[in-house]
């Protein structure tokens, strides 16, 4: 622990010190490094998949690419590099609001409760404001940040303003709230205004789903019903960790985002789960 402390407290000097010289920031004290080079693949590959269908349109519209949560802008410099490596008439739109995420109870000393979320999430929420200003920073030094827009509001009215303005999305990427009602909300209204055109579709896909439904009895010793009821019981809860059957891993438990997995139970598209959590639409 007290390696683990000061291994932070250098981070936090190397990353305050780079930002003021306005160089790239990589916090590792905020969790900066969540992108697996597993999980890389999967995203560059779907992506690219979509880049070369667009490419087959021979059409003289721009690339349009939307990201929903972009947190320290690991995700977006992913993505962003390889289309300004391949295409030359793109957008990138970042959606995210900086703003405080977690859901509280109501409290009459007006104090934070938090709903069983991880302390990962709690720090992320509290360090906020600050990870805003370092998303600008590290937005100011990429490749592509001539082509880049920054919507700071919540997504539900990201996709009012871009439905206004008649923005049909060609690479849709969801990393925003993990809640029930916000992953349905996200998913029906991204999905609402892709481009369709020559038998062309747009691409929405997203990350943080470990575990499908039709999954469930393969590692916890409960019934559909009970599982069921889990899930929209914790409709309004970021992650939770359920105890598994004896021998699944060390621990005998597994994290999960319950809203997602609650929320591709019941629609009918087909989602393909990738192992390393990111998911996309394939019909």
């Amino acid at each position: 622990m007290r390696i683990k402390k000061i291994s932070h407290f250098f981070n936090f000097i190397k990353t305050n010190y780079n930002y003021l010289l306005h160089k790239e920031v990589r916090p590792k004290y905020l969790f900066y490094g969540q992108l697996q080079k597993k999980r890389e693949k999967d995203m560059l590959e779907t992506l690219n998949i979509q880049i070369n269908k667009f490419k087959n349109l021979n059409i003289d519209e721009k690339f349009v690419f939307v990201e929903i949560g972009s947190y320290l802008g690991e995700s977006l410099k992913l993505f962003g590099n390889e289309i300004n490596k391949q295409l030359k008439n793109f957008i990138i739109i970042s959606i995210d609001p900086y703003s405080s995420f977690i859901n509280k109870k109501n409290d009459k000393e007006d104090k934070m409760s938090i709903e069983d979320q991880t302390k990962t999430t709690y720090k992320m929420d509290k360090n906020i404001s600050k990870i805003y200003n370092y998303f600008l920073n590290n937005v100011s030094t990429y490749s592509f940040n001539d082509k880049h827009f920054h919507l700071k509001m919540t997504s539900d009215n990201a996709f009012e303003l871009l439905k206004k303005i008649n923005i049909k999305i060609d690479f849709c990427y969801i990393d925003g709230l993990h809640y029930y009602d916000n992953i349905k909300k996200d998913y029906l209204n991204y999905l609402s205004i892709l481009k369709t055109e020559n038998n062309y579709n747009g691409m929405i896909c997203g990350d943080d789903y470990e575990l499908e439904f039709n999954k469930f009895d393969k590692y916890f010793d409960i019934t559909e019903g009970e599982f069921v009821k889990i899930l929209n019981d914790n409709k309004s809860t970021d992650y939770i960790f359920l105890k598994t059957k004896s021998g699944i891993n060390k621990k005998n438990k597994i994290g999960f985002h319950p809203g997602l997995t609650l929320f591709f139970s019941e629609i009918k598209d087909n989602i393909k789960k990738y192992d390393s959590g990111f998911w996309k639409k394939t019909n």
